[in-house]
């Protein structure tokens, strides 16, 4: 992860804009360029298993939903983010970076990311209402960071739920780690 000097955030999406820049990945935390190095292949993985299991279950019950991983832009309050996995019912959009933040985001933890950064990106989330997950791979566990509650780890055995963004969903952190 690699900081740069301080912008606004309209300064940023041109930048991000320009083509030498579309091929990296960006994002913009509170007031600073953030170049996030390529995803480790597991936590790749841990995304896609994300997509597949919530997409299957709104389909089973015909609701609306939007997913990214990875490399999905939003404008969080300010902020650029890309978070490893994000759902929202409402369509996606053509714009950098999509205007409508999700309800609901994860990100995986790597041993690489630093402490600090882990937190500013927890309280941008916060901010914004934004149901949070933190999965980290090494221990297997979840740290979910949901609006109004306490932080609740989940640990093998445990089942994760959708809370009031995806009522009904659930699924086993054995499940998303097997």
């Amino acid at each position: 992860m690699l900081k740069q000097h301080e912008m606004t955030f309209e300064e940023f999406v041109t930048f991000a804009s320009l083509p030498e820049n579309e091929d990296r990945q960006l994002e913009f935390i509170n007031g600073e360029i953030v170049e996030m190095s390529p995803s480790r292949t597991r936590n790749s993985e841990l995304g896609d298993v994300l997509v597949f299991v919530v997409r299957l279950f709104c389909r089973e019950l015909n609701l609306p939903c939007h997913t990214t991983s990875g490399d999905g832009a939003y404008n969080i309050v300010g902020n650029t983010i890309a978070p490893d996995f994000a759902y929202k019912p409402t369509e996606m959009s053509d714009e950098y970076p999509d205007p409508v933040a999700p309800l609901w985001a994860v990100e995986i933890i790597s041993p690489t990311d630093k402490a600090e950064a882990i937190r500013e990106k927890r309280e941008i989330y916060r901010r914004a209402g934004i149901l949070l997950w933190e999965i980290y791979n090494k221990s297997r566990s979840v740290d979910v960071y949901a609006p109004g509650k306490p932080m609740k780890t989940y640990s093998m055995g445990d089942v994760l739920d959708g809370g009031n963004v995806l009522p009904g969903f659930t699924l086993a952190v054995a499940e998303l780690f097997a």
